[in-house]
């Protein structure tokens, strides 16, 4: 492709992503949703979630300066896994507006995610828009269990009933069953 940006290429099971600068910087600039979150956690004083949001920005930050197939790779997915993981448990304290917001988002979020992959797989450079978008959503739905003061829930640790909560989590599985069942 003439006047294509420089591309940074990696093996292994990774080999069909090329990595464009633009889609670096603009991976690496949706990243800091997940600091800018984080910030706001601390100031809403959600410690818990504010320091999980943390760590994920900036596991996300270390891979998206130099993308591939690497230990800052699985860093990285680590620290979404656990971040999805307590947002996931938290949520289900979400009352109202911000239960609506917060799940709509997160639920929106890994749709985008999906969508950035799949695109991937058919090697179009869009994917990387979509990914963006998806770590802003994430930021979003953070943002609203900081609002939602999560980590006002006392000493509960079975997560109350809530509707919201649990029909995204339905169309979650269900998505990730339905991808898995997919004959090759």
């Amino acid at each position: 492709m003439p006047g294509a940006s420089p591309a940074v290429k990696r093996s292994n099971s990774y080999e069909h992503l090329v990595f464009p600068s633009w889609q670096i910087r603009l991976l690496m600039s949706s990243s800091l949703s997940f600091v800018c979150s984080s910030a706001f956690a601390a100031h809403m004083h959600q410690r818990n979630l504010s320091l999980v949001l943390l760590v994920a920005g900036i596991c996300s930050l270390n891979y998206w300066r130099a993308p591939g197939a690497s230990w800052r790779r699985d860093a990285d997915l680590a620290a979404a896994g656990v971040g999805l993981g307590y947002c996931l448990y938290t949520g289900f304290w979400l009352e109202g507006a911000c239960a609506r917001v917060g799940w709509a988002s997160l639920v929106s979020a890994l749709a985008c995610f999906r969508k950035s992959w799949m695109l991937s797989l058919g090697h179009c450079e869009r994917w990387a828009c979509w990914h963006a978008i998806a770590h802003a959503l994430s930021g979003v739905a953070a943002a609203a269990l900081a609002v939602g003061n999560v980590a006002s829930r006392g000493e509960a640790y079975t997560p109350p009933r809530n509707v919201i909560a649990e029909c995204s989590l339905v169309a979650i599985i269900l998505t990730v069953l339905m991808d898995s069942c997919k004959p090759s």
